[in-house]
């Protein structure tokens, strides 16, 4: 049987070999850029190996749990990526460096929207969408859960450049978490 997209998952929880090398093949390339992103600063190129291919032993073992009303196993795999990658960040991290507003709770929507399965997809593709400076500083935050200083550090920029790159980030996603909620538009019938 030759693995599609349509049936790759179905395969997968089948145990068919030839699907797990399929996920490899067409996903590979954004699970490494993902964990790279949340293992920078931290992470050795054979951390980030070692992570991806963690990922996909996650991926054989968990097909049972896709769920495709829940988002595409690009989404899918992304979502185990980067719960891989901030697991092994941690590891990797010395106690003693952590901010203390990694930890801090926090009720702010884009937080909880980067949590949301169902709109991850979409706010993964509007991230992409915003200038290279608040992205590289959106993406070390929210999907890395770095602290600030951190940040700051990690890009050789001073905090406020952080906090200020942050808060205009945080305001464009605002802006298209809005709009889509206003417009009606779900997830899957968003046009661009």
């Amino acid at each position: 049987m030759d693995i599609t997209p349509t049936n790759v998952m179905r395969s997968l929880c089948d145990r068919v070999p030839d699907a797990l090398t399929f996920l490899i093949d067409q996903h590979e390339r954004v699970i490494s850029a993902l964990v790279a992103q949340i293992l920078a600063g931290v992470g050795t190129a054979e951390d980030v190996e070692e992570c991806v291919s963690d990922v996909f032993v996650a991926a054989w073992r968990r097909a049972s749990q896709y769920d495709p009303a829940r988002g595409t196993v690009r989404t899918w795999l992304l979502m185990l990526a980067k719960y891989q990658a901030l697991d092994m960040r941690r590891q990797l991290t010395p106690q003693e460096h952590l901010g203390l507003d990694l930890f801090a709770p926090t009720a702010d929507p884009v937080v909880e929207a980067v949590l949301s399965r169902e709109r991850q997809q979409a706010l993964v593709e509007h991230i992409e969408r915003l200038e290279p400076g608040v992205r590289a500083v959106v993406v070390r935050r929210y999907l890395a859960a770095m602290a600030i200083p951190a940040i700051a550090e990690d890009l050789g920029i001073a905090r406020s450049a952080v906090d200020n790159r942050l808060f205009r980030g945080r305001r464009q996603l605002r802006d298209f978490l809005a709009a889509e909620d206003e417009g009606g538009h779900s997830v899957g019938n968003r046009r661009h």
